[in-house]
Protein backbone atom coordinates (compact mmCIF):
# COMPACT_ATOMS: atom_id res chain seq x y z
CA UNK A 1 0.00 0.00 0.00
CA UNK A 2 1.47 3.32 -0.75
CA UNK A 3 0.68 5.92 2.39
CA UNK A 4 0.72 9.95 2.25
CA UNK A 5 1.55 10.80 5.70
CA UNK A 6 1.36 14.80 6.09
CA UNK A 7 1.73 16.42 9.96
CA UNK A 8 1.68 19.55 11.12
CA UNK A 9 -0.22 21.90 8.55
CA UNK A 10 -0.60 24.41 10.95
CA UNK A 11 -2.87 26.82 9.25
CA UNK A 12 -0.49 27.39 6.32
CA UNK A 13 -2.70 27.24 3.63
CA UNK A 14 -0.43 28.08 0.86
CA UNK A 15 1.69 25.28 1.91
CA UNK A 16 -1.17 22.66 2.22
CA UNK A 17 -2.77 23.63 -1.35
CA UNK A 18 0.81 22.85 -2.90
CA UNK A 19 1.29 19.74 -1.08
CA UNK A 20 -1.97 18.59 -2.40
CA UNK A 21 -1.73 19.05 -5.83
CA UNK A 22 1.08 17.03 -5.41
CA UNK A 23 -0.38 14.05 -3.65
CA UNK A 24 -3.26 14.56 -6.13
CA UNK A 25 -0.25 13.81 -8.62
CA UNK A 26 1.11 10.64 -6.47
CA UNK A 27 -2.76 9.25 -6.36
CA UNK A 28 -1.70 7.34 -3.02
CA UNK A 29 -3.90 4.81 -2.18
CA UNK A 30 -4.25 6.44 1.47
CA UNK A 31 -3.77 9.54 2.94
CA UNK A 32 -2.85 9.99 6.92
CA UNK A 33 -2.84 13.29 8.47
CA UNK A 34 -1.04 13.29 11.73
CA UNK A 35 -2.52 15.92 13.17
CA UNK A 36 -1.40 20.12 14.24
CA UNK A 37 -4.12 21.70 11.88
CA UNK A 38 -3.79 24.98 13.18
CA UNK A 39 -1.56 27.06 15.00
CA UNK A 40 1.46 28.97 13.67
CA UNK A 41 -0.35 29.84 10.83
CA UNK A 42 -2.80 32.43 9.24
CA UNK A 43 -6.16 29.69 7.40
CA UNK A 44 -6.90 27.85 10.43
CA UNK A 45 -10.58 27.36 9.22
CA UNK A 46 -9.54 27.09 5.09
CA UNK A 47 -6.55 24.41 5.91
CA UNK A 48 -9.28 22.18 8.36
CA UNK A 49 -11.55 22.23 5.34
CA UNK A 50 -9.31 20.66 2.55
CA UNK A 51 -8.26 17.90 4.93
CA UNK A 52 -12.15 17.20 6.29
CA UNK A 53 -13.29 17.65 2.90
CA UNK A 54 -10.73 15.60 1.24
CA UNK A 55 -11.80 12.79 3.88
CA UNK A 56 -7.97 11.85 5.08
CA UNK A 57 -8.08 9.68 8.28
CA UNK A 58 -6.56 12.38 10.95
CA UNK A 59 -5.07 12.51 14.44
CA UNK A 60 -5.21 15.22 17.14
CA UNK A 61 -2.14 17.41 17.46
CA UNK A 62 -1.18 18.83 20.31
CA UNK A 63 -2.01 22.55 18.86
CA UNK A 64 -5.71 20.62 18.05
CA UNK A 65 -6.32 19.85 21.38
CA UNK A 66 -6.52 23.38 23.03
CA UNK A 67 -10.32 22.94 22.00
CA UNK A 68 -10.50 19.96 24.32
CA UNK A 69 -9.36 22.23 27.45
CA UNK A 70 -6.18 19.97 27.59
CA UNK A 71 -3.64 21.89 26.68
CA UNK A 72 -4.54 24.90 27.66
CA UNK A 73 -3.86 28.03 25.97
CA UNK A 74 -1.21 28.56 28.66
CA UNK A 75 0.95 25.40 27.64
CA UNK A 76 2.15 27.43 24.40
CA UNK A 77 4.26 30.35 24.17
CA UNK A 78 3.86 33.94 22.69
CA UNK A 79 2.87 34.91 19.79
CA UNK A 80 1.52 31.41 18.82
CA UNK A 81 -0.55 31.92 22.14
CA UNK A 82 -2.56 35.07 21.11
CA UNK A 83 -2.97 33.29 17.69
CA UNK A 84 -4.12 30.14 18.41
CA UNK A 85 -6.62 31.90 20.18
CA UNK A 86 -7.64 33.66 17.36
CA UNK A 87 -7.50 30.79 15.04
CA UNK A 88 -9.83 28.90 17.43
CA UNK A 89 -12.41 31.80 16.72
CA UNK A 90 -11.85 31.41 13.30
CA UNK A 91 -13.14 28.27 12.91
CA UNK A 92 -16.14 27.95 11.19
CA UNK A 93 -18.36 25.14 13.88
CA UNK A 94 -18.39 21.87 11.66
CA UNK A 95 -14.70 22.38 11.38
CA UNK A 96 -14.23 23.33 15.13
CA UNK A 97 -16.50 19.92 16.07
CA UNK A 98 -14.71 18.12 13.31
CA UNK A 99 -11.48 18.97 14.70
CA UNK A 100 -12.19 18.15 18.74
CA UNK A 101 -13.43 15.07 17.77
CA UNK A 102 -10.19 13.79 15.84
CA UNK A 103 -8.62 10.32 17.61
CA UNK A 104 -5.14 10.27 19.50
CA UNK A 105 -4.33 7.11 17.70
CA UNK A 106 -4.86 5.47 14.33
CA UNK A 107 -3.86 1.61 13.53
CA UNK A 108 -3.97 -1.32 11.22
CA UNK A 109 -2.32 -4.59 11.72
CA UNK A 110 0.79 -3.11 10.33
CA UNK A 111 0.81 0.71 11.46
CA UNK A 112 -0.43 2.95 14.62
CA UNK A 113 -0.86 6.78 13.48
CA UNK A 114 -0.30 8.86 16.51
CA UNK A 115 1.00 12.87 16.38
CA UNK A 116 3.53 12.32 19.23
CA UNK A 117 4.56 9.09 20.33
CA UNK A 118 2.14 6.25 21.13
CA UNK A 119 3.60 6.11 24.50
CA UNK A 120 0.91 8.51 26.51
CA UNK A 121 0.16 10.01 23.47
CA UNK A 122 -1.19 12.89 25.89
CA UNK A 123 1.82 13.69 27.25
CA UNK A 124 2.92 15.13 23.42
CA UNK A 125 6.52 13.62 23.68
CA UNK A 126 8.73 15.01 21.34
CA UNK A 127 10.86 12.03 19.63
CA UNK A 128 13.62 14.05 18.38
CA UNK A 129 16.35 11.18 19.12
CA UNK A 130 17.07 7.59 17.67
CA UNK A 131 17.10 6.62 21.64
CA UNK A 132 13.35 7.44 22.29
CA UNK A 133 12.08 6.38 18.94
CA UNK A 134 13.82 3.05 19.47
CA UNK A 135 12.28 2.85 23.44
CA UNK A 136 9.12 3.18 21.49
CA UNK A 137 9.40 0.78 18.76
CA UNK A 138 10.25 -1.93 21.48
CA UNK A 139 6.64 -1.19 23.08
CA UNK A 140 4.83 -2.05 20.20
CA UNK A 141 4.64 -4.97 17.68
CA UNK A 142 3.95 -2.65 14.52
CA UNK A 143 5.98 -2.53 11.64
CA UNK A 144 5.51 1.24 11.64
CA UNK A 145 4.82 4.06 14.11
CA UNK A 146 3.82 7.30 11.80
CA UNK A 147 4.31 10.52 14.40
CA UNK A 148 5.09 13.81 13.67
CA UNK A 149 5.38 17.02 15.98
CA UNK A 150 9.17 17.08 15.85
CA UNK A 151 8.73 19.25 12.26
CA UNK A 152 11.80 17.25 11.31
CA UNK A 153 11.39 14.39 8.69
CA UNK A 154 13.67 11.08 9.63
CA UNK A 155 13.01 7.20 9.89
CA UNK A 156 14.52 5.28 12.20
CA UNK A 157 14.94 1.78 12.66
CA UNK A 158 14.80 -0.38 16.27
CA UNK A 159 18.39 -0.95 15.34
CA UNK A 160 20.83 1.06 14.76
CA UNK A 161 23.01 0.97 11.20
CA UNK A 162 19.79 0.57 9.61
CA UNK A 163 19.08 3.10 7.16
CA UNK A 164 15.66 3.22 4.83
CA UNK A 165 13.12 1.00 5.35
CA UNK A 166 14.25 -2.87 5.36
CA UNK A 167 12.93 -5.79 5.68
CA UNK A 168 12.76 -7.55 9.09
CA UNK A 169 12.93 -4.25 11.04
CA UNK A 170 10.53 -1.54 12.40
CA UNK A 171 10.42 2.21 12.08
CA UNK A 172 9.68 5.10 13.85
CA UNK A 173 8.50 7.36 10.52
CA UNK A 174 8.05 11.39 10.96
CA UNK A 175 7.36 13.14 7.14
CA UNK A 176 8.05 16.47 8.57
CA UNK A 177 5.71 19.46 8.42
CA UNK A 178 4.09 20.97 5.85
CA UNK A 179 3.39 24.21 7.06
CA UNK A 180 6.39 24.93 9.09
CA UNK A 181 9.40 22.95 8.88
CA UNK A 182 12.30 23.30 11.21
CA UNK A 183 15.08 22.11 9.44
CA UNK A 184 16.31 24.39 7.69
CA UNK A 185 14.86 24.12 4.31
CA UNK A 186 11.33 26.48 4.45
CA UNK A 187 9.37 24.13 1.59
CA UNK A 188 6.55 21.95 2.53
CA UNK A 189 7.65 18.61 4.15
CA UNK A 190 5.55 15.02 3.23
CA UNK A 191 6.38 11.22 2.61
CA UNK A 192 5.28 8.66 0.54
CA UNK A 193 5.30 5.08 1.88
CA UNK A 194 5.11 1.75 0.57
CA UNK A 195 4.77 -0.55 2.87
CA UNK A 196 4.70 -3.42 0.77
CA UNK A 197 7.77 -2.70 -1.72
CA UNK A 198 9.36 -1.00 1.60
CA UNK A 199 9.75 2.27 -0.45
CA UNK A 200 10.16 5.81 0.76
CA UNK A 201 9.94 8.99 -0.23
CA UNK A 202 10.57 11.87 0.97
CA UNK A 203 8.99 14.83 -1.08
CA UNK A 204 9.88 18.43 -0.52
CA UNK A 205 7.30 21.26 -1.96
CA UNK A 206 7.75 24.69 -2.59
CA UNK A 207 5.13 27.28 -2.16
CA UNK A 208 4.39 30.90 -1.84
CA UNK A 209 5.30 32.03 1.53
CA UNK A 210 4.99 35.69 0.63
CA UNK A 211 1.44 34.92 0.35
CA UNK A 212 0.98 33.53 3.60
CA UNK A 213 2.73 36.25 5.41
CA UNK A 214 0.09 38.59 3.32
CA UNK A 215 -2.51 36.52 5.23
CA UNK A 216 -0.42 37.48 8.76
CA UNK A 217 -0.80 40.94 8.14
CA UNK A 218 -4.40 40.98 7.17
CA UNK A 219 -4.87 39.51 10.89
CA UNK A 220 -3.00 42.36 11.95
CA UNK A 221 0.22 40.20 13.17
CA UNK A 222 3.31 42.29 13.02
CA UNK A 223 6.20 41.53 10.48
CA UNK A 224 8.79 40.37 12.92
CA UNK A 225 6.20 37.95 14.27
CA UNK A 226 4.83 36.77 10.98
CA UNK A 227 8.30 35.67 10.55
CA UNK A 228 9.10 34.03 13.88
CA UNK A 229 5.64 32.05 13.03
CA UNK A 230 6.74 30.52 10.21
CA UNK A 231 10.15 30.19 10.94
CA UNK A 232 11.10 32.43 8.66
CA UNK A 233 14.77 33.49 9.50
CA UNK A 234 14.90 37.26 9.04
Amino acid sequence: MRIALISDLHGNLEATNAVMWEIDRLNPDYVICLGDLIGYGPNPDEVVEIVRERGYDTVMGNHDAVLTGKPPFSFFREPNQSLLRKSVELLSEENKSWLKSRPMMLESDSWIAVHASPVEPEIWTYLDSSIKCQAVLRQTEKQFVFVGHTHRAGIVANEFGVFGLKPGYRFVINPGSVGQSRDGDHRASFMLIDTEKLISEHLRITYEYSDTLKSYERLGIPESDAHRLLGLSR
